[in-house]
């Protein structure tokens, strides 16, 4: 669905089913120059721990966020890039924990799901006639940081990973 749009860029809220109650979304941004069947790199920009994919566009003062992101995947859509926010399960303050505390015994992590989600978000984007297939790169900030240390490694459709602030490890 149409979210809003600049001078420069158009931004849609993509939906994705997953697995069975499992789904992927995030916010699409697509600059305005884009012609009809050119094909150009992506990248997906993954937002940090109690984000939402907005946080990696809106430079709405008023949005608390706007001092850590400075609105890098609109930044970057208007530079020439295709990019996509997808929504991370770390939200909620401890709901994410539980859910992985649940997913444990199984033999899984939370990564296990964000990895599917992830795996899901590639092949949409692969099928996409704006994407250069080769060149989708993921870049997480803060706890997406994590997220750019470990989804890549498994999931070889990204050619590169930018880990933009893995910190906060909560040890102390």
């Amino acid at each position: 669905r149409f979210v809003r749009e600049t001078d420069k860029v158009v931004v849609y809220e993509i939906t994705l089913d997953v697995w069975e109650d499992v789904f992927a979304w995030g916010w699409l941004c697509l600059p305005k120059d884009l012609k009809l069947g050119e094909r150009r790199p992506v990248v997906v920009c993954q937002h940090g721990l109690e984000g939402i994919p907005e946080d990696t566009i809106t430079d709405d003062p008023a949005n608390r966020a706007v001092a850590y992101y400075h609105a890098f995947a609109q930044r970057l859509a208007e530079q020439g890039f295709v990019t996509f926010a997808p929504h991370n399960l770390y939200r909620g303050k401890d709901a994410f924990r539980t859910l992985q505390r649940k997913l444990n015994p199984l033999g899984l992590t939370l990564y296990s799901v964000i990895n599917g989600q992830h795996q899901r978000i590639l092949e949409w984007l692969k099928a996409q006639p704006f994407t250069q297939q080769d060149k989708i790169a993921f870049y997480g900030l803060s706890y997406g940081g994590k997220s750019a240390m470990r989804t890549p490694a498994v999931l070889t459709d990204y050619c590169l990973s930018i880990c933009s602030g893995d910190f906060n490890e909560w040890v102390r």
